[in-house]
């Protein structure tokens, strides 16, 4: 089959599951039609149309066709037996295999796959917002995934942005379950969904992190206050979790950006501070030249400055470029959830699932604001956590009050309808 006839395949095949998941559920799925619509016109532009488009990382998306060429040329059966690599190189593996199975190098290919991945990231954070607060607020969040720029822009694009985000968000529904069922394989899977997040990119293992120690802090305070249900799912929350930060450490699948196998035991703090905090910036797009760290007073006072940075670059006075103007929009929205965000706060803390999500949010942030140092890249970065952001901001819509309603008539969040099992 040729690659144009095999792009397309993959979408129809993406329309048919829309339709199927989410037959009894038509707004959902006008949503979900949405987004595929978005991301596919994007990608007919890009790919046939006009291929200049700024913001669409065409630099990581050669080199990652380039190494996907080269484990192609492997062969078919021995790609099979190949050790699989981790972070970057796990996606170009995932490529060439996809290349070697089907017989071509067409980058579209790929692409519609991804596109697959980002309308089902969608998919994951109805599900998300719908368990946290109603489903009116899971549509609205869902209808804003759908058109979020720049998430449509990488979400279509050949490199590893819709698999991160996928796997992700897999892992927040899963856990997000475990918190209103208090079913221990829900936990399970949550730590399988972060771990291959991790695989692909090495940021979400903050994710994972933020995680275990929010289900820690569950597990100290239900003991003193003698709560038994809650001591004991923490409990088993944190021997999972833990188990799962164990194996990403030691055989350091996804790590190869701080060092690899053992990389968390390995590298001293000071020498990891210094590794990451270092002065790497370069190109126009850099920011905080001169500000490196070596100590961990260093980190507590620039990580504020970092993730300012991180989050809302560019600022108008970095703008030189008309193209800047893509990223001050950008910018400008990610400052407009993060208000939600906080304006929702009152509500946040009063949901256990919530308040761990807001953890693991902050987590990633701290990651990526010490591992940017540009706000090209950055906003790339920030595409990842922006679902997770969105689906913490209740209170930023005009639905707002419901999710006031509903808790007010509640005595507890915890969910007792049955609700769609992936």
């Amino acid at each position: 089959m040729s690659g144009f006839l095999l792009t397309w395949f993959f979408v129809l095949i993406t329309a048919m599951m829309v339709f199927l998941f989410t037959n009894q559920d038509k707004k959902l799925q006008k949503v979900l039609f949405i987004a595929l619509g978005v991301r596919v016109l994007l990608m007919v532009i890009d790919a046939y149309i006009y291929s200049n488009l700024p913001y669409l990382t065409a630099a990581d998306a050669s080199r990652f066709q380039r190494r996907a060429v080269e484990f192609s040329m492997i062969g078919f059966s021995d790609m099979i037996t190949w050790p699989l690599p981790g972070g970057a190189g796990l996606f170009a593996y995932f490529m060439g295999f996809v290349y070697a199975a089907f017989g071509t190098y067409e980058g579209t290919v790929i692409r519609a796959i991804n596109t697959m991945a980002g309308v089902f990231s969608i998919y994951n954070a109805y599900h998300i917002s719908n368990m946290l607060w109603t489903r009116k607020v899971a549509l609205q969040n869902a209808f804003i995934l759908a058109l979020f720029p720049l998430l449509a822009v990488y979400a279509q694009n050949p490199i590893r942005e819709a698999f991160v985000v996928y796997f992700l968000t897999l892992g927040l529904m899963y856990y997000v379950s475990f918190v209103k069922y208090r079913r221990p394989h829900y936990i399970a899977l949550a730590v399988i969904g972060f771990a291959l997040s991790t695989a692909f990119h090495m940021g979400a293992l903050m994710a994972l992190l933020g995680l275990g120690v929010y289900q820690l802090w569950l597990f100290l305070t239900s003991l003193l206050k003698g709560r038994i249900l809650m001591f004991l799912s923490s409990g088993v929350a944190v021997l999972i979790v833990a188990f799962g930060l164990h194996y990403l450490n030691t055989t350091g699948w996804g790590l190869s950006s701080i060092g690899g196998e053992g990389a968390v035991t390995e590298f001293g703090v000071e020498e990891l501070i210094q590794e990451r905090g270092g002065d790497r910036r370069q190109g126009r797009a850099s920011y905080l030249q001169g500000m490196t760290a070596s100590n961990p007073v260093d980190v507590l006072w620039q990580t504020p400055i970092r993730g300012a940075y991180f989050l809302f670059a560019p600022f108008p006075w970095m703008m030189s470029s008309v193209w800047d103007l893509v990223g001050l929009f950008d910018g400008l929205l990610y400052l407009l959830v993060f208000i939600g965000i906080y304006k929702s706060f009152p509500v946040i803390r009063k949901d256990p699932a919530a308040m761990a999500m807001l953890v693991m949010l902050l987590g990633m942030i701290v990651a990526f604001a010490w591992g940017v140092t540009n706000y090209g890249t950055g906003m790339r970065h920030r595409a990842k956590i922006i679902i997770l952001a969105i689906s913490l901001t209740p209170y930023l819509y005009p639905l707002r009050m419901i999710v006031y309603d509903k808790i007010r008539k509640r005595m507890s969040l915890v969910y007792t309808k049955k609700w769609f099992h992936p």
